[in-house]
């Protein structure tokens, strides 16, 4: 039987004893089978997928073929070990002809769960920015993050990591906001996650500069600022800053914070070295150190 939404409502589907049972039994702290801490919300996705699923009458290995995906992805979604993508998500809705939202609520939450709180007002801001100009001292900033290179960050935590790629869609808007970023050489140097993930998430930056997506590197010796990172992004034609400290990050909109990020950005800008110098650099120190 396929459901439509009428048939859902008329069936009670969204409200059965199986499907309240997805989302009853989901401790926060449980652990997968590699020891890694579950997302409740991740795995009552997966639940709720196999609930739907069955329902359905469709077998496994017949919805993956479906989608276009292997038995193991979707077993792997289903038991909360993997997160899909949005449009992943919204796909098997249609497939299963379910209504709207049916999964996509869930999924929703995800950023949520995965996210501090006091990086969520920033997240907003962030997408919806024209402009984005970010300074980076010790690590590469999130939007430029490779997969690997965030997983090495984030110690494995797979919904965080998919959480942190997810932000980096700005730059596949339609319309994509003016990028700018310095980051200080020692963040090349860090090893983090391995020669391997470090040669790829060099090779990645020096791939994807442009001219709407700038990539300076600042000396060390020449940095004028060491306090932390920050990122300044233009909102409706108003400024919005996030900013680093060693206990959370901090948004601020107050004129004085945004006049002194300002005169550090312009400084350290001034001392980064010219884009075409520093992707070259970026290329040379991971041919001389990663490989």
């Amino acid at each position: 039987m396929m459901f439509t939404p009428i048939t859902a409502l008329a069936t009670g589907l969204t409200h059965t004893r199986s499907t309240r049972n997805a989302w009853s039994t989901v401790k926060s702290g449980e652990r997968d089978v590699m020891g890694r801490q579950t997302s409740p919300t991740l795995v009552t996705l997966g639940r709720l997928v196999r609930t739907y699923r069955d329902a359905s009458g469709i077998l496994q290995k017949d919805l993956a073929n479906r989608l276009g995906y292997s038995d193991g992805w979707l077993s792997n979604l289903e038991t909360g070990q993997l997160r899909p993508r949005g449009e992943q998500v919204a796909s098997i809705e249609e497939t299963l002809s379910l209504p709207r939202g049916a999964l996509m609520a869930v999924y929703d939450q995800l950023d949520n769960e995965c996210l501090p709180l006091w990086f969520r007002p920033w997240l907003e801001e962030e997408q919806r920015a024209s402009v984005v100009r970010s300074f980076e001292l010790a690590i590469i900033p999130g939007l430029l993050q490779t997969v690997g290179y965030a997983r090495a960050l984030l110690q494995d935590d797979e919904p965080a990591v998919a959480a942190r790629i997810d932000r980096q869609a700005i730059r596949q808007r339609e319309v994509p906001p003016a990028m700018y970023f310095v980051i200080d050489e020692a963040a090349l140097y860090q090893d983090r996650g391995g020669p391997k993930v470090m040669h790829e998430q060099l090779m990645t930056l020096a791939d994807i500069a442009s001219p709407r997506l700038t990539i300076q590197v600042v000396r060390s010796t020449a940095n004028p600022r060491s306090l932390g990172a920050f990122t300044i992004a233009t909102v409706d034609g108003n400024d919005v800053a996030y900013v680093e400290t060693a206990v959370r990050g901090i948004v601020t909109s107050g004129r004085d914070d945004l006049a002194v990020l300002s005169e550090a950005w312009e400084s350290i800008k001034a001392n980064a070295m010219p884009q075409n110098e520093s992707i070259e650099f970026i290329r040379r120190t991971a041919e001389e150190r990663w490989t």
